[in-house]
């Protein structure tokens, strides 16, 4: 038992120094890590600010005024020259105020010895800068120029007509944004950051750097400065570490500097407390462990072992209540719980099964035959006048009773349905032969023989009647179409009608989901028949037509029916 004792001490002990180790190197890591995740995101920031102005200038070139300037000015008035000076320098003080990394703006135009600045207005030319501004031949990347320790982006136009027409401009970097934008990398004391530029061997401090920390030290131990380099410097005494990254197209290095002691001041206290935490956490732990699992983690295993049988469909789950604390109320509960959802799904189920029938019964005894007494006048009319058609109506009347009246199945397949419909329309053009145009498509073969509800399209089309024949002066269109696709059946009937609002609109699409309404009839009754028997998703819905009448649509999933 002493030796069990003493090897589980010394792997305490081992993992204690190993945790505190990889503390350290975390906590250093991390640091450093983000450091550099800093510094080169700044660089990129940088780059991408660069070039903006680098485009900002090189637009500038073409700029009317400019060229006016250099190109004509010898034909200019004097009002015209101070006027394109004028929207000259306008142009250059936006360039200037588009960015704090701008000190000036400025264009040197030889052809006129003048220069017009953002800051200065309007002087003559510097010669001797003119010169030294100009990019040398071959020269990539941002381009970066030099002149009296200062550093200038310069663009130049050499012009078509040679020396005489060329014009140069010049935007001054403001090494003073340049230092405070620096300074905000100065997180910790005693670190700072140097931005060097490897062209001009410029080397531009953060604002906030330690006086006593310069970049010759931080270099005298052969620190290699490349990009994505994490080097070690030692400067009277401090241990330092120093990130570097590079700006291939600025050629410019960013150098960041953080003393060894402040990396590791977070775990220095971590080290004491880390020893008392493992060793009474160890011993909290086992006996938390024991109490739990006895406690806790067996009766809990127990109940959801129980629930995932119920989650299954076996609702004959019976826990043992052997202790009278939590958990024994808790399988009380579950046992009542399963006892009564049982006895409830059997009847509910049950009970909507038995609603679902009686009111589909009730939907479907509410059709009635409306054109019997229109049509028996329309016999007797018929009859007197001798009319030639009178057989064929009565043909198609008998058709139309015949599969009202007819009792045998509440459903049958599409075809009878459309059909039955089709008769309908028949029957309708006869009565109505010049104020009635009729569109009825062909059922689709895909779903000719599914099994639907009876009279759940010849109501829509008699709707579509009412409002486009009988309410309107003008000769009425009805069009009935199908379209089918991989989720739904749709059945769409559109009219003409000349009488619908829109207010009248959207209180019948209302009723379609008030079932407060007992009374039920027309659109509303094969809406809740279809939602019954198809789903919710399933139904009727109302639109303007593009005929400008009403447009119902008839959706049914085939899936999901009969």
């Amino acid at each position: 038992m002493v030796a069990t004792f003493l090897m589980a001490i010394l792997l305490i002990i081992l993992l204690g120094i190993y945790m505190y180790n990889w503390s350290l190197n975390t906590v250093k890591n991390e640091i450093i890590n983000s450091s550099t995740a800093q510094v080169s995101f700044y660089l990129e920031s940088l780059e991408d600010e660069v070039e903006r102005i680098k485009i900002l200038q090189y637009d500038s070139l073409n700029d009317e005024y400019l060229a006016k300037l250099a190109i004509r000015h010898s034909i200019m008035n004097e009002y015209d020259t101070v006027e394109s000076m004028r929207k000259l320098q306008q142009r250059l003080v936006t360039i200037h105020n588009s960015s704090s990394y701008i000190a000036n703006v400025s264009v040197h135009i030889l052809s006129i010895q003048k220069t017009i600045s953002s800051t200065t207005s309007v002087s003559p030319i510097d010669m001797d800068k003119f010169e030294h501004l100009r990019v040398p031949e071959g020269e990539k990347g941002a381009q970066l120029v030099k002149y009296k320790d200062k550093l200038y982006l310069t663009t130049l136009h050499a012009g078509k007509a040679g020396i005489s027409q060329m014009y140069l401009i010049e935007v001054e970097i403001n090494t003073t944004a340049l230092q405070e934008a620096l300074g905000q990398f100065r997180t910790y004391a005693d670190s700072g950051t140097f931005l060097i530029d490897l062209t001009h061997n410029v080397v531009i401090p953060g604002k906030g750097n330690n006086d006593a920390v310069l970049l010759e030290d931080l270099t005298e131990n052969d620190l290699k400065l490349e990009s994505g380099n994490i080097g070690y410097s030692k400067i009277n005494g401090q241990n330092i570490y120093v990130v570097s990254v590079k700006s291939n197209y600025l050629n410019m290095l960013l150098l960041r500097y953080i003393p060894q002691n402040l990396i590791f001041v977070p775990v220095q206290s971590f080290y004491i407390w880390l020893w008392i935490f493992t060793g009474v956490g160890l011993m909290i732990i086992v006996l938390y462990f024991v109490y739990t699992y006895n406690l806790i983690h067996k009766p809990m295993r127990k109940l959801v072992g129980s629930f995932r049988q119920v989650e299954s469909g076996n609702f004959n789950v019976h826990i043992p209540v052997n202790k009278k604390n939590e958990f024994g109320y808790l399988y009380k509960g579950f046992n009542s719980m399963v006892q009564n959802v049982s006895a409830l799904i059997d009847q509910v189920y049950k009970q909507k099964i038995l609603n679902q029938k009686a009111e589909l019964k009730q939907l479907q005894s509410q059709i009635s035959p409306h054109l019997l007494y229109n049509s028996l006048f329309l016999i007797n009319t018929m009859a007197r006048l001798g009319d030639e058609n009178l057989i064929a109506f009565t043909k198609l009347l008998g058709d139309y009773f015949q599969f009202v009246t007819r009792n045998a199945s509440d459903y049958l397949p599409l075809y009878q349905e459309v059909e039955h419909a089709r008769t309908y329309t028949d029957i309708q053009l006869m009565r109505f032969p010049s104020r009635l145009t009729i569109h009825f498509e062909d059922c689709p073969d895909a779903v000719r023989d599914i099994q639907v509800p009876r009279l759940i399209i010849q109501p829509i089309i008699e709707n579509a009647f009412k409002y486009a024949v009988e309410k309107t002066k003008d000769k009425g269109i009805v069009s009935i179409s199908f379209r089918l696709d991989d989720r739904a059946l749709r059945i769409i009937v559109e009219d003409n009608g000349a009488h619908l609002s829109d207010e009248t609109l959207v209180s019948v699409h209302k009723l379609f989901y008030d079932n407060t309404n007992i009374e039920t009839s027309g659109l509303i009754n094969i809406h809740r028949r279809i939602r019954l028997i198809y789903g919710d998703e399933n139904g009727l819905s109302l639109e303007r037509s593009s005929m400008g009448g009403l447009k119902v649509t008839l959706r049914l999933n085939p899936k999901a029916g009969v």
